[in-house]
């Protein structure tokens, strides 16, 4: 149960730190920019940016089939 509430926990911090980070680079188009291009370096943030990508476009592909039959 620690480790439940633990991960809840890291997940709200991890929703907060983005939710900022949106807010910031709104402010701050420039500062956002290199936020981005800093975290964007990581294998882990490559890898979910192109699996929510992948995602995105895979559930259009399947709407945009279903809609048109």
């Amino acid at each position: 149960m620690e480790s439940l509430n633990t991960a809840i926990k890291n997940l709200g911090d991890t929703v907060v730190s983005a939710a900022g980070s949106v807010a910031g680079a709104v402010a701050d188009p420039k500062g956002g920019l290199k936020q981005l291009k800093s975290a964007m370096s990581s294998p882990k943030a490559i890898a979910a940016a192109a699996g929510l990508a992948a995602g995105f476009a895979l559930g259009w592909w399947c709407g945009h089939r279903a809609a048109t039959r």
